[in-house]
């Protein structure tokens, strides 16, 4: 039988269950931060949940090359970021392979996570295998830090393997479940040969992968998006239960609008934020101004700032991933809705600025949805406006104002993702009763909080899921649970939305006046 040693630490892969009708949805949960760019190793098409540097290192890093998305994980982490989900993404799919030769033909091996830094080697040898077993082997493979320091970072041992495919122990399926190595083309029908290297006389013997490959080729925007139908690129982060703030992170060029347009439309679906550094070309606040009014990339789920600053090296810096570790400590400590509009944000980060801003052009900045950035001391940052990218366009003015956005898509994500048992039910008055009283009791517990005002908890939201939100809401030929949800966050108006539960998604529509008019009558 075989037996596979496998010394990996945790996938970083977490799963979720959907809530229940009896339990309460969640006032309190720790923000999800996505984070999308390159690295030179690790898993691709996979988001990974991260609590540290040392763990991204683990998982993505190699010795001598630090990266974009190093630099902003640290700034996550640096300024209260407690857990950072990674998805790495690359240009190429290319893989190493390792080769073992054998009398009837060649077992290839191919590296389970493309790239040239998946630096894997393997032996065979039929240690403990019994002379008249002519199909039995033993496969060692590691997963190493570096070229320069080998050190074995991942082992996986297989004991008795077989290359007779009637065999349990045949090593097209053992190696199923390997998370470094994958079956490449047709095994051969004998055994390959013990592993053996001229050199070595007296340890073991290994197969390396190529050490030559280097990769040069840069990432473009549908590297980024990624497919659908494959969960690669953003869509990868379909595979996590949630996702609350985006950060997308580039090599050496800006992500393009094929890229920004389709994070935008993905972060909307999603209820989710995301963070664009300014495009390089902005070089001044006038042409910053001018740039954004003429360009048709707004939306009240997009955050920017300007200036951009520069690295040591005099090159286009980030801070993303400062603004997402502030953003997840200030949730932490007062809830999403506990962000002051009128304050500015704190962050940790040693940065150049090519310019400082006055007052004026602080404001002239907010009018088009821009944040100011600007340095407060050598280690300290601070971002104010605290606008989204809306600039009124589209949308209700209250959401040009992040604490008040980020407060919305809260509620509404929560709501979302804890009716969803909803649409399995029958969708008749016990449905409803119990759907009301669930959100009803997470509309008193925000008040409770402070995230919604009003002169009490039922002036401050209120659900209606009955029979006319739903012979008058459900499309013809759909299943599912429909009804009306209304909340007034702090410093606004009452806000509503029509919820259509399906049991594959959850379609959110606002609800204007017209339609609140023909819901009461």
């Amino acid at each position: 039988m075989v037996r596979c040693l496998s010394e990996n630490t945790s996938s970083g892969i977490f799963v979720s269950e959907s809530l229940s009708s009896g339990q309460p949805i969640p006032v309190r949960r720790d923000t999800v931060a996505a984070f999308l760019g390159p690295a030179p190793r690790g898993p691709v098409g996979i988001p990974v949940t991260i609590g540290g540097i040392d763990e991204y290192l683990q998982r993505f890093g190699v010795s001598g090359h630090d990266g974009p998305l190093l630099e902003v994980i640290c700034q996550f982490f640096a300024n209260g970021g407690k857990n950072a989900t990674v998805v790495r993404v690359c240009s190429s799919a290319r893989r190493h392979h390792i080769v073992f030769p054998g009398p009837s033909g060649a077992l290839t091996l191919e590296a389970i996570n493309p790239g040239p830094y998946e630096l894997l080697r393997a032996s065979i040898d039929y240690d403990g295998i019994l002379p008249t077993d002519l199909d039995r082997f033993n496969l060692v493979i590691h997963r190493l830090t570096s070229r320069v320091r080998p050190i074995i970072e991942r082992q996986e041992v297989y004991h008795g393997l077989s290359v007779d495919i009637t065999d349990p122990d045949f090593i097209g399926h053992a190696l199923l479940g390997s998370e470094l190595v994958s079956i490449k083309e047709e095994i051969p029908e004998q055994r390959p040969d013990i592993t053996f290297c001229d050199d070595i006389e007296i340890g073991t013997s290994y197969i390396y992968v190529d050490p030559e490959w280097a990769e040069t080729d840069h990432l473009t925007d549908y590297d980024l998006i990624g497919c659908n139908t494959e969960g690669t690129g953003l869509f990868a982060l379909d595979q996590i239960p949630s996702v609350d703030i985006v950060s997308l992170v580039t090599d050496e060029q800006d992500p393009g609008p094929v890229a920004l347009f389709a994070a935008e439309r993905y972060c909307r679906k999603q209820n989710a934020i995301l963070l664009v550094d300014p495009p390089t070309h902005w070089q001044s606040v006038g042409s910053a101004i001018r740039l954004a009014r003429k360009s048709d990339f707004m939306s009240p789920n997009v955050v920017s700032y300007f200036p951009r600053p520069i690295n040591s090296k005099q090159q286009p810096a980030s801070v993303i991933g400062a603004l997402a570790g502030t953003l997840v400590s200030s949730d932490a400590r007062a809830g999403v809705w506990g962000m002051h509009e009128d304050a500015q944000l704190q962050m940790r980060g040693r940065v150049q600025l090519p310019f400082d801003l006055n007052v004026e052009e602080q404001q002239a900045l907010k009018r088009v949805g821009i944040n100011s950035l600007r340095i407060t001391n050598p280690s300290h940052l601070e971002l104010s406006g605290l606008v989204t990218l809306n600039r009124g366009y589209g949308c209700a003015a209250e959401w040009d104002k992040l604490s008040q956005r980020r407060t919305a898509l809260f509620i509404l994500d929560n709501i979302a993702r804890s009716t969803q048992w909803a649409a399995f039910q029958e969708n008749n008055s016990e449905t409803w009763s119990e759907l009301r009283d669930q959100v009803r009791y997470f509309l008193y517990e925000l008040f409770a909080e402070g995230a919604l005002f009003g002169a009490n908890a039922a002036d401050a939201g209120y659900v209606i899921c009955n029979q006319q939100t739903n012979s008058d809401s459900t499309p013809v030929g759909e299943s599912g649970i429909s009804f009306v949800v209304g909340f007034m966050p702090r410093g606004q108006g009452m806000h509503s939305f029509r919820f259509h539960q399906l049991p594959v998604e959850c379609r959110i529509q606002t609800l204007h006046i017209e339609d609140l008019v023909a819901l009461a009558s």
